[in-house]
């Protein structure tokens, strides 16, 4: 498995620079493997903010679902589904593991709808939570990638 901290500090910097959680991953990923990101970066983009500031599914854990499809999706009905499944869930396992959620409301504790809480708690949740999740989701599918 190689060194990511490039790719994971890429993805970082599109956060950083006002892409969503999802965007981020997915554009760093794109660009790792040489992809047009633009289509993919356009899908992910109401994947983001627990689904659209819903405090849903990770926006994260999101790309890497996306990413996994991009990388091993099918092409007919008759290709497998595993290609792309078994990754995938070996990302959510990990991340849900590691973080005992998948929803963006419970991860983060912030109603994503409520623009005063969000304002109190955005910077603290942009550098000190998504920002390192982000960059570990990506790692995540890097490691996939390089299976």
């Amino acid at each position: 498995m190689g060194n990511y901290g490039g790719i994971q500090e890429n993805a970082l910097n599109y956060f950083n620079s006002g892409y969503n959680c999802c965007e981020s991953v997915v554009i760093a990923v794109c660009e790792h493997l040489g992809l047009d990101k633009e289509i993919p970066q356009k899908i992910a983009t109401p994947f983001g903010s627990g689904m659209s500031r819903n405090g849903s599914n990770c926006g994260a854990l999101n790309a890497a679902f996306i990413c996994m499809g991009l990388i091993g999706g099918r092409k007919s009905n008759k290709d497998s589904r595993d290609i792309s499944y078994l990754p995938a869930d070996r990302i959510f396992a990990k991340f849900r593991e590691k973080y005992k959620s998948t929803c963006c409301c419970d991860i983060t504790g912030v109603n994503l709808r409520d623009p005063e809480e969000l304002a109190k708690k955005k910077e603290w949740m942009h550098n000190e939570l998504c920002g390192p999740l982000v960059q570990q989701v990506t790692k995540w599918v890097l490691e996939e990638i390089d299976i």
